[in-house]
């Protein structure tokens, strides 16, 4: 899915959940490229403080968001398009953070306005979360799945924001850099100069594989971010 059409979902998104008053922001490859960053991604994922059938009522069938059923009630899909065809439909990922048993809240959670343009949109504000809660959840990622693009965005991000992460470095968690370490060695210099133990990090990931790891889980994604 190329930018500009990304763009334009994005767009529609912040309007309509700026306009209900709803905290919201965007995560992963979306939000990277958003920042300026080489990346090229598919869908849009966003972490919103709503419950699924808030977030299903706000959206769903309106200005051009289509929900995708599915029984999970800490996620919702949608695919939104501007046409009546659905054509080019953009899929829109959106991670509850209220859901049965959820421990996490998004009260300190911060985002950024972004200027992006449209194919259909012109010019228009998406919503990315901060440098820090990217890194944070792009740590995860690297940690749980075998994606090589998750390792390249921890790169960029370091390097672009290392003061920032740094600042917070101790909120991430070493587990997760254990593994993600154990997944791509070439990340262990990177986390250190942002202020990881990496001794510390390896120790807590010592009996793991991270090819063996526990099928995903509702609440993973909420975690990685806001845990």
């Amino acid at each position: 899915m190329y930018q500009a059409r990304l763009n334009d979902a994005a767009i529609v998104l912040y309007r309509v959940l700026e306009r209900a008053g709803v905290n919201f922001g965007i995560f992963g490859g979306y939000a990277i490229a958003a920042l300026g960053g080489p990346r090229e991604s598919k869908d849009i994922d966003c972490v919103a403080s709503v419950t699924k059938a808030q977030i299903i009522a706000l959206l769903d069938a309106k200005d051009g968001f289509a929900a995708v059923p599915q029984g999970r009630q800490d996620y919702v899909a949608f695919l939104w398009s501007n046409t009546p065809n659905r054509k080019n439909a953009v899929l829109v990922e959106i991670f509850c953070e209220q859901f049965p048993g959820s421990q996490h809240s998004m009260r300190n959670l911060q985002a950024t306005a972004v200027g992006v343009s449209g194919e259909v949109m012109g010019n228009g504000t998406s919503l990315v979360l901060d440098p820090f809660h990217l890194f944070k959840g792009k740590l995860r990622a690297a940690a749980t799945r075998d994606k090589f693009h998750d390792s390249a965005d921890l790169r960029w991000l370091e390097s672009r924001f290392s003061q920032q992460i740094r600042a917070r470095s101790a909120e991430l968690k070493p587990v997760y850099a254990g593994l993600a370490m154990k997944r791509y060695p070439e990340l262990e210099i990177l986390l250190a100069p942002v202020g990881i133990n990496v001794n510390a990090a390896k120790h807590a990931a010592r009996n793991l594989d991270p090819n063996h790891l526990p099928s995903p889980a509702p609440g993973d994604v909420q975690e990685g971010l806001l845990g």
